[in-house]
C-alpha cells in the first residue's frame, strides 16, 4: 500500500479540515485531486507530505507515518504555489539546496527543463514572474522523481502554453519513470488526459473516488426524445438536464453493474472530467447525489 489514510480527522481552531476522511492508494499512477475551494485538498496532502499531523485515524506512505518521519521524507516531494526560498536566492542556489534530498533525482532533466522555460541560473528569485516561479517548481518536482509526488496548484502564473508543456513534461516523464503523483488543480479540462483515478472532497469529506476508466464507461450524456431519455436514464442517477425545444439532453451516472444498452433513436457522447465534476458537485448542492 502506498498510501493508507482510515477515518483521518484534522481539527484547527475548533473546525473540522478533515473529517474521517478515508483513501487507499495501492499502484502507481497520476491521481487527480479535486474540490472546491476550502474542501481540505491542502491538508489532507500536507498530512501526506508529514507537514501536518492529524487528530485521529491513521496515514501512513509506503507503510510508516509521514509525520516528522526523516526515514520517508526523501521519498515524498511536495510543490504548492507559495514560495518557499529566500527571494536573494538565484535558481542555481534553490537547485543546488532541493538536490540531495532526492535520491533520485535527475540533474539533466532539470538542466533540460530550466532551458525550456528560460530560467536562467544565474536569475534571482525575486526577479522571477509568478509564471516563472511555478515553472521551477513544477521542475523540481517532476526532476525529485520521488516516490510520492504531490503538486498543490503549482502552475499559478503559467500562461496556458507553458502550462500545456510542463504537462506533456509531466507525463512523459512518469511514463518512464512510473511513482505515484497527486495532482490538486481547477484547471479540469487541461490535465484530464493525465489521470488515472479522481478523488473528490467536499467539506473535509471523500465524497466520489473512481478510476477513470470506469467512470468513462457510466456516465454518459444522452439527447433524443423526452419520454425516450426519462425512460433509458431511469436505472440511473440524473446529474443534469437541458431542453432545446423538443431534444432533451441529460447527464446521467449509471451504477457499474447497470449500464444499460444505447436504443438507437437516442444519441450518447463521452462527458469530460470537467463537465462530471461540475454537475455531480452541483447536484451534491442539491442533496440529490450520494
Amino acid at each position: 500500500m502506498i498510501i493508507q489514510c482510515e477515518k483521518v480527522t484534522k481539527i484547527k481552531q475548533g473546525t473540522s479540515i478533515l473529517k474521517e476522511f478515508s483513501w487507499e492508494i495501492s499502484a502507481p499512477g497520476i491521481y487527480a485531486v479535486l474540490g472546491p475551494n476550502g474542501a481540505g485538498k491542502t491538508t489532507m496532502m500536507q498530512i501526506l507530505a508529514g507537514l501536518t499531523s492529524i487528530d485521529a485515524g491513521i496515514v501512513k506512505v509506503n507503510g510508516a507515518s509521514p509525520f516528522e518521519n526523516r526515514k520517508i521524507l526523501s521519498d515524498i516531494c511536495f510543490i504548492q504555489e507559495s514560495d518557499n526560498f529566500k527571494p536573494t536566492l538565484t535558481v542555481g542556489d534553490v537547485i543546488k539546496i532541493v538536490r540531495p534530498f532526492y535520491p533520485d533525482w535527475e540533474q539533466e532533466l532539470a538542466e533540460e527543463l530550466l532551458g525550456q522555460f528560460q530560467l536562467p541560473k544565474k536569475r534571482r528569485l525575486k526577479e522571477l514572474s509568478k509564471g516563472m516561479s511555478s515553472a521551477l517548481n513544477m521542475i523540481i518536482g517532476i526532476a525529485s522523481r520521488a516516490a510520492l509526488t504531490i503538486f498543490d496548484e503549482p502552475y499559478i502564473g503559467m500562461d496556458a502554453g507553458a502550462r500545456k508543456h510542463i504537462y506533456q513534461v509531466l507525463l512523459e516523464d512518469f511514463m518512464e519513470h512510473p511513482r505515484t503523483i497527486l495532482f490538486s488543480t481547477h484547471f479540469i479540462d487541461e490535465t484530464e488526459n493525465l489521470f488515472e483515478s479522481v478523488c473528490i472532497l467536499k467539506e473535509g469529506e471523500k465524497v466520489f473516488e473512481e478510476k477513470i476508466s470506469s467512470l468513462n464507461e457510466r456516465v454518459l450524456r444522452i439527447r433524443g426524445a423526452d419520454k425516450k431519455v426519462k425512460g433509458y436514464a431511469e436505472s440511473g442517477d440524473v446529474l443534469h438536464t437541458s431542453v432545446f425545444f423538443d431534444d432533451t439532453t441529460a447527464v446521467v451516472l449509471f451504477p457499474s453493474d447497470n449500464v444499460p444498452p444505447v436504443p438507437k433513436d437516442l444519441q450518447t457522447e463521452k462527458v469530460s472530467l470537467q463537465d462530471f465534476y461540475i454537475h455531480y458537485t452541483d447536484r451534491m448542492k442539491e442533496g440529490e447525489v450520494q
